[in-house]
């Protein structure tokens, strides 16, 4: 028989484990995949008794944004000893903006009056940076460590029309500029004036004027952004004018006369046609010196002697005589339009004399640095050459039908319009 050992004797017969092991199996498999019932929903009183026994006080408080730092650059700035020494940015990350980043070039030329706005964490690493390039416009570049994504930044703008009334003290200039719905804007209001009335010779003291702005403003700045004139009435005691602005952008008076008269397109009398022996041309070889040197007008081969005659209403700004443009003439027309005539043989007009369109003004010549008889003819837009024969001029002087209704439609709460007929360039209603 063989020899039963201790232990053999200590382990309990299978039959007697299997019962227990099944039952725990059970209970398992039970407890894993039987619904269990849900927890009743706590109760209003449970919650403010939770709430009570909270101490909010001590909560982790939710992180602050990063600030905006702000800098406007001033005349001797440079860019990198900004960056590095007084802002304690990485230049590394200032090559990686201006090399790789779109429009980041334009950080290798700002401009005096120019602001920045960065913001960096807090071990000094750039996370956006913004460059207004001017009050209105700029770009933001936000910034990673694997990208820079760059972004048009414009503010929102709104306009409203401003209607000033006032008296001339000192100037019209010093007049606008104390009226407050035009501060910021009062110097361009007073220049958009000024190249449609002579002001500076027949402002007095005493006088009455009206002026009707577009006024633009920036959100968040009352300051004017820009301003555009749309009618004016002035009632002087040697000027007395009256205009307003319509669709074509032009000045037209209240009986739809054009502020500035029809321009012609040619200096002389305008059935004759002469010969254009050099044209505008801002890459001219010169025909003396020949080098590169741009010619700003037009130059009309004709006979010494023929009538030039101006091309619109005018006043003569100089009359005088040159080493290299010979006898010339500089005549202003108002709302930018300047012409100016070289090489006369005989001036016929003075200085500040006022001229009508195809007054005969000059007799063209050969004088001066020429290589013969020709007038050259210069057309300039707000100090700029243009070229004449190309140019957009105006040519509508007079409104009619159903563009002058609108026109009196557009401006009946300004102008008292008078009878048809009766002109009325110099009534103009005040403030309904």
């Amino acid at each position: 028989m063989p020899e039963i050992t201790a232990k053999a004797l200590n382990r309990p017969p299978l039959g007697l484990l299997l019962p227990p092991l099944l039952i725990a199996l059970s209970v398992a498999f039970w407890w894993r995949y039987h619904p269990r019932p849900e927890l009743p929903p706590m109760t209003e009183q449970a919650l403010l008794r939770l709430a009570a026994d909270t101490d909010f006080h001590n909560l982790d408080p939710t992180p602050a944004p990063l600030p905006w730092e702000h800098y406007t650059i001033a005349p001797g700035d440079y860019l990198t000893h900004l960056w590095k020494e007084q802002w304690q940015l990485p230049a590394a990350t200032l090559y990686r903006l201006i090399e790789t980043a779109e429009h980041g070039e334009l950080l290798n030329r700002l401009r005096p009056g120019q602001h920045l706005e960065w913001r960096a964490d807090s071990d000094g690493n750039l996370l956006a940076l913004r460059l207004w390039e001017n009050e209105a416009r700029g770009y933001q570049w936000n910034l990673d460590a694997d990208s820079i994504r760059a972004r048009p930044l414009e503010k929102a703008r709104t306009s409203h029309r401003v209607r000033i009334t006032g008296v001339v003290q000192s100037s019209l200039g010093a007049a606008l500029a104390a009226q407050p719905a035009l501060a910021g804007a009062a110097g361009s209001v007073s220049a958009q004036l000024a190249e449609l009335l002579p002001l500076g010779r027949q402002a007095r003291r005493g006088d009455r004027f009206s002026v009707l702005v577009d006024v633009e403003n920036l959100e968040g700045s009352e300051r004017a952004y820009s301003a555009k004139l749309m009618g004016f009435d002035y009632q002087g005691a040697r000027l007395r004018a009256s205009a307003a602005r319509f669709d074509d952008d032009r000045f037209y008076k209240p009986d739809g006369t054009s502020l500035l008269p029809s321009f012609w397109r040619y200096p002389y009398a305008q059935n004759l046609r002469y010969r254009i022996s050099s044209p505008f041309n801002l890459h001219r070889h010169h025909p003396i010196t020949g080098r590169i040197s741009p010619h700003y007008g037009t130059d009309f081969a004709m006979p010494v002697g023929t009538a030039v005659e101006a091309p619109a209403d005018g006043v003569v700004r100089r009359a005088t005589r040159g080493a290299l443009a010979g006898n010339y003439l500089v005549l202003d027309h108002g709302n930018g339009y300047q012409t100016r005539y070289m090489h006369l043989s005989k001036l016929l007009v003075h200085a500040g004399d006022t001229v009508e369109q195809g007054q005969v003004i000059a007799d063209s010549g050969n004088t001066g640095r020429s290589t013969g008889p020709h007038l050259h003819y210069e057309l300039r837009l707000n100090g700029r050459p243009v070229n004449a024969m190309e140019a957009a001029l105006p040519t509508k002087g007079q409104l009619a039908n159903d563009e002058l209704t609108r026109f009196r439609n557009q401006y009946a709460a300004y102008f008292d319009f008078p009878a048809p007929g009766q002109g009325g360039t110099e009534v103009a209603g005040r403030a309904h």
